[in-house]
């Protein structure tokens, strides 16, 4: 639903303009300020993935445009300005989108007792601009709506009906979860609709009298949630535990670590919604809507009045100009030093423990750039002519760990489930036994923790009817990415394996057949296996995680 803003200024009705607001949003700004006045004004609009350049407002004239161009996945929030009763225009305006602020933009000379003005609704976003211009621009108003969300699948069993909370909230404010023996029977949400009005969703799941806990997030404080980690199982497909995270908090699990882990996150963003499955008996999955957010730490250093500011806004998952190993690390704080409002040194602080080398030299009084518990994700401030007179971060909290997934076994029929888990940093040494025949008849595994410590999987398989042979792993930057194999359609035992690393290819060990298969995920890097044995390998699967050496 589309809400119009009137427009404000000293002169509303005089020469009056309406872009209108059939739009999806706006993708650039064009201004032109003067001495004296804002004098030019024009937006281009996104509809339906195409751009629609808007008309002209005001008087166009030679002074150089100030174009601004907005990034993916940013949208305009509200507007700032002034305007002074005996003059028919605005002159000064500032743009705030969800991941920085534009401007400000004012002429030269700003008359004192000006009055201010604001264009905002709270969780919703700019579409379109009305007015009034003629010489210069004289008001300005906008159409907002709802912010298109981030959509996160369901993640957790298969089956059930679907249920949807929707998206149109502007914070959560408590969680209900119960639970029984056999798993998560049912969650509810209280949800703050943009009024600050306080809405309970409906009951998803069944009510059977299980254990309640309730969670209650303190949105009046800035506190969000931010990501949902559970566990589910593949047999019954029942959600076994959940454990809630806000940008300040990590809620105690409902239920139990039991199952496979499921992650519903979204780079730090904030959840505004909730959908999922369930049937009668419990919550069989949950997924849900996130929006952009812009978290900022206030700036350090001089006069923020002073020099020229900029902003590089926070559209960002991480910092990559300095030697970051993103997506793995990131960066916690800036650290330096001020002498007489200038910056004399930097020192970069990341999640892995690292310290960059101290840029420039320590003078002057301390300052650190930090929010405990989150990472930096973009930079503003001022400068004057070639110095930075003051420094600023956006911030979003550390995002989850990646989950593992696991590509099922493939092979022949015959044997018994084995799981060496999915929890480990990377494969180091593969053993593999080969029959008579030349049949995979023994597998084994050598697993690196994230610690450096060496474990070893199970024995799968019969040692004593297979010659051992060995692939090894040395380089700690290799890893494995692809296991291809042949099985035997009538014995269903595993005849040949190859293993394939980011620099090389292993040997073929055994013999191949017409029945063959690859594990595979692209960006993905194998870290564990699991499959069926009895005297023989009759199947093999893996677990991957995302690549991050």
């Amino acid at each position: 639903m589309t809400q119009k803003l009137e427009a404000q200024g000293a002169c509303l009705d005089f020469d009056t303009w309406d872009d209108g607001s059939d739009y999806d949003g706006v993708s650039k700004i064009y201004l032109g300020c003067g001495l004296y006045t804002i004098h030019t004004m024009y937006f281009d609009y996104v509809k339906s993935g195409k751009s629609i350049e808007g008309p002209c407002r005001g008087l166009l004239v030679n002074n150089e445009m100030v174009e601004i161009n907005l990034f993916e996945n940013e949208h305009l929030v509200s507007v700032n300005g002034a305007y002074y009763n005996r003059q028919k225009d605005l002159h000064s305006l500032v743009f705030n989108s969800n991941f920085r602020t534009i401007g400000p933009f004012k002429k030269a000379h700003v008359p004192s007792g000006s009055k201010e003005f604001t264009l905002a609704v709270k969780g919703k976003k700019i579409i379109g601009f009305h007015g009034s211009a003629a010489n210069a621009i004289y008001s300005l108003g906008a159409y907002f709506t709802w912010i298109t969300p981030i959509r996160v699948e369901t993640k957790g069993g298969k089956g059930g009906e679907q249920w949807d909370d929707g998206y149109e909230h502007e914070d959560v404010s408590m969680i209900q979860v119960q639970g029984g023996s056999g798993g998560i029977q049912s969650i509810q949400f209280n949800y703050v609709r943009s009024n600050e009005e306080v809405k309970q969703g409906l009951l998803r799941g069944v009510s059977s009298g299980g254990n309640t806990k309730t969670y209650e997030i303190k949105y009046l404080q800035g506190e969000y949630l931010v990501s949902v980690e559970g566990y589910y199982d593949d047999g019954t497909s029942a959600i076994q535990g959940l454990q809630f995270r806000t940008n300040t908090q990590t809620f105690e699990m409902m239920g139990s670590a039991m199952g496979r882990k499921f992650t519903v996150a979204s780079n730090g963003n904030k959840i505004t919604g909730f959908h999922g499955y369930a049937d009668n008996t419990a919550l069989i999955s949950i997924g849900a809507y996130f929006t952009t957010t812009r978290c900022k730490l206030e700036c350090v250093g001089g006069d923020i009045n002073i020099g020229t500011s900029w902003d590089d806004g926070s559209g960002y998952d991480g910092i990559r100009k300095f030697v970051i190993d993103y997506p793995n690390e990131f960066i916690t704080s800036v650290e330096g030093s001020v002498e007489n409002g200038l910056f004399r040194s930097l020192t970069i602080k990341t999640s892995k423990g690292r310290r960059s080398p101290t840029y420039g030299e320590f003078k002057g009084s301390k300052f650190v750039l930090e929010k405990p518990g989150n990472i930096l994700v973009g930079f503003y401030g001022t400068r004057c002519d070639d110095s930075i007179t003051s420094l600023g971060a956006y911030y979003r909290p550390l995002p989850p760990p990646p989950v593992e997934e696991k590509l099922e076994e493939q092979g022949g029929n015959g044997g018994d489930n084995w799981d060496d888990g999915g929890t480990f940093h990377r494969i180091k040494r593969i053993y593999i036994g080969l029959t008579e025949n030349k049949a995979i008849g023994f597998v084994k595994f050598m697993y690196v923790q994230n610690d450096d410590r060496i474990v070893f999987g199970d024995d799968h398989g019969s040692k004593t009817l297979s010659d051992i042979q060995e692939f090894t792993i040395g380089d700690p930057a290799e890893y494995l990415t692809s296991v291809e194999g042949d099985y035997d359609d009538e014995s269903g035992v595993i005849t040949m394996l190859r293993f394939i690393t980011n620099k090389t290819n292993s040997r073929v060990f055994g013999v191949g057949t017409t029945s063959r298969f690859v594990l595979h995920k692209s960006g993905y890097q194998i870290v564990g296996f699991h499959g069926k044995s009895s005297d023989m390998l009759h199947q093999i699967g893996v677990h991957v995680l995302p690549i991050s050496v």
